[in-house]
């Protein structure tokens, strides 16, 4: 009986220490590893959970085991695997195989389950461990890299652009991978290594011929690099006009129009009015003569040459068709050559003959037609300057702010247009000021010179009603508890409303008129979208998929959708390393944010040409204005004044008179269409500000 009461006992003490044993063989810094939430029910899913308890633990050889047994019940990646009922769980058996394969060294076995896993779902994880992967190969020799990277760079048909804006494609191969494609320098985003891989990038430039430098690693870290010429054009052709000499009277009923437009990088049209006189596939100079008809009286006629890449330069030609002893032309010569004696000769008290013999010959000039002196620029990126310069002989050299004009026609009256950008440092408080400086040289000696300062004054409109408005929908995503997914979405909502572009609807009033599952058979039906649109006053919808990468990490890829057609406008994404850290929250919310105002920039300018309800505004491809896009039209209020001091007391407020939309973005401008008024018969007109929403 004793001996049987101490075996049972030993027995005991036995099992008890194994059990004991097992129990804390897995715990590390207090942390125990190879736990599920649950009961262990020796299901596929529970291999998993339990697998990457283990991986977490840095306990591979086990973690290797579940994944291996996880395999045999379930054997396909999945973001979403249904365990249950309308249970789902995100499982990657393969990929975390991989992982631990890594981690002991087993590469080869590695290589095969994280390409396995990459081939049923494409994960940044996946492709970093596989990348990983074949380095330790390649330091170990079990990777032989053969070559170094092929490199290539696909730009724009045409190399010579109007716009500071440059997208292009970066493609590069490799035997082993590509590891790291860099422009200028910068890192360009890729998901992983891969034998083939095309990169899209934009880079901003200045004018002139540029050069890009793009670079290819592969992962044995050989590079290989490619320089690449682009050059950008903001300047339009110059026009110079030999015949007719300004101002000319003639009783003939036709006028010799003869001249020359030049452009160092081609001409590609010139015209006048809706005549073509000229057409040409790059000639850097394009000579032209016609007779153009007269009318009685004034006639005016705008002379247009576009370059090769669209930049256009105007030049307006006014003749008199009449009697050159008449009243009547006496008066018009005066009022071309000397404006400033036209209300003496109203008065009657000095002859025309008097006044036009006392009055010195036209001398050298430089006109400016933009920017004015006299009145704010309204436009905040680039400023437009344009005029003539008219010689007694011809024009032998001009620049502007000491950039010179390579090509000139030899003509005593040159016509030219360049546009300069403009910077944020040159505005303090919305405003500032810029100094234009025109050099001109006759081919007689004869220097001209004209300097205006201009006040750059765009609009500045902060009110909550013109900022666009923007619904910020479901942030969500398996794997993501709520509560983070909740703090992404308030977070991006207050940093939208920190850079005062948008204003962001109040969700419990949106969803009124919407809910999630309306918006989600919206997204495929393009007819829903449009009603959603109508009953919501958003012009953005703003939709995010958040994945957790690593233990800490999460990654979100957003949509802004528009609600009118329920296009996908643009993608956003961000990374968090540690969502624990709110400061890496903050910034990762703060770039969804700048993606969305760099899809919608805050544009001001202004009306140029109005016919009935359709607008033409100072803006171009270059600014980033899109389709769709809605714009204010509005009108500045007299200033506060002291009455006894005549001190301005506070600037005079923009004020919304109207609204449009945008219907096409030009090469020189951007149509739209006005769709609001708010004062029944107010009236837009050309000089009237303008502002994005």
């Amino acid at each position: 009986m004793g001996r049987k009461l101490a075996t049972v006992l030993l027995l005991g003490l036995l099992v008890g220490g194994c059990a004991s044993d097992e129990k804390n063989a897995y715990v590390r810094d207090g942390v125990r590893y190879g736990v599920t939430k649950g009961v262990f029910r020796g299901r596929w899913w529970s291999y998993f959970e339990r697998g990457n308890s283990f991986i977490a633990g840095k306990y591979y050889d086990e973690a290797a085991r579940d994944f291996r047994a996880a395999l045999q019940g379930r054997a396909e990646d999945s973001w979403r695997a249904r365990t249950y009922g309308l249970h789902f769980v995100e499982y990657f058996p393969n990929r975390e195989l991989g992982i631990a394969y890594y981690h002991l060294g087993r590469l080869d076995e590695a290589q095969a389950a994280l390409e396995r896993s990459l081939k049923q779902v494409d994960t940044i994880r996946g492709h970093y461990f596989l990348d990983m992967t074949k380095k330790k190969k390649i330091a170990e020799g079990k990777l032989k890299d053969a070559q170094e990277p092929e490199l290539g760079v696909v730009l724009p048909k045409a190399t010579i652009l109007s716009t500071r804006e440059l997208d292009f494609e970066v493609k590069a191969g490799d035997d082993t991978g590509v590891a790291k494609v860099t422009v200028n320098g910068a890192e360009l985003p890729q998901r992983g290594s891969a034998e083939q891989v095309a990169v899209k990038k934009q880079v901003l430039l200045k004018e002139g011929k540029q050069e890009i430098k793009v670079a290819a690693t592969d992962l044995a870290d050989k590079q290989v690099e490619k320089k690449v010429e682009v050059t950008v054009d903001l300047t339009g052709p110059t026009i110079g006009v030999f015949a007719p000499i300004e101002p000319t009277v003639t009783q003939h009923g036709t006028v010799l129009l003869e001249g020359a437009t030049v452009d160092k990088n081609g001409i590609s049209y010139v015209g006048v009015g809706d005549r073509m006189l000229a057409e040409s596939k790059g000639d850097p100079r394009v000579e032209f003569n016609t007779e153009l008809p007269l009318g009685e009286g004034e006639n005016t006629f705008v002379l247009a040459a576009k370059d090769v890449v669209g930049n256009e330069t105007r030049s307006a030609i006014k003749v008199f068709k009449g009697n050159p002893n008449s009243p009547e032309a006496k008066l018009w010569l005066l009022r071309q050559k000397h404006p400033e004696r036209m209300r003496l000769a109203q008065t009657g008290a000095v002859s025309l003959d008097m006044l036009l013999a006392a009055a010195p010959e036209a001398a050298n000039e430089i006109r400016l037609k933009s920017p004015s002196p006299e009145h704010p620029y309204r436009h905040n990126r680039s400023l437009c300057i344009s005029g003539e310069v008219v010689t007694q002989s011809k024009v032998a050299a001009l620049t502007i702010n000491g950039e010179p004009f390579q090509e000139l026609t030899g003509a005593p009256k040159e016509s030219f247009n360049r546009r300069i950008p403009i910077d944020e440092a040159q505005l303090k408080d919305g405003t500032g000021k810029l100094s234009v400086a025109v050099h001109a040289e006759e081919a007689g000696g004869a220097v001209l010179d004209k300097k205006v300062e201009v006040e750059l004054r765009p609009v500045q409109l902060n009110t909550k009603e013109s900022r666009m408005p923007v619904a910020v929908l479901a942030f969500a995503g398996q794997g993501v508890d709520p509560a983070t997914s909740e703090l992404l979405r308030t977070t991006t909502e207050a940093q939208m409303l920190q850079q005062d572009r948008f204003r962001i609807l109040d969700r419990t009033r949106l969803q009124d008129v919407l809910t999630e599952q309306q918006l989600a058979s919206a997204l495929a039906d393009p007819n829903q979208a449009i009603s959603l649109g109508k009953l919501t006053p958003a012009q953005i919808f703003l939709v995010a998929d958040v994945f957790p990468r690593d233990q800490k990490g999460v990654e979100i890829k957003a949509r802004a959708i528009s609600p009118e057609t329920s296009d996908v406008i643009g993608t956003l994404d961000a990374f968090i390393d540690d969502r624990e850290n709110r400061e890496s929250v903050g910034k990762a919310c703060e770039a969804l944010a700048a993606q969305l105002s760099k899809f919608y920039p805050r544009l001001s300018g202004e009306i140029v040409a109005v016919r009935d309800n359709d607008l033409l505004l100072n803006w171009t491809k270059e600014d980033g204005v899109r389709e769709g896009a809605y714009v204010l039209i509005v009108q500045e209020e007299a200033p506060w004044v002291d009455q006894t001091t005549g001190e301005v007391l506070q600037p005079g407020e923009f004020v919304e008179i109207g609204r449009a939309k945008v219907l096409n973005v030009l090469q020189n401008g951007t149509k739209a269409r006005a769709v609001e008024r708010k004062e029944e018969g107010k009236k837009l007109e050309t000089g009237l500000p303008a502002i994005t929403m």
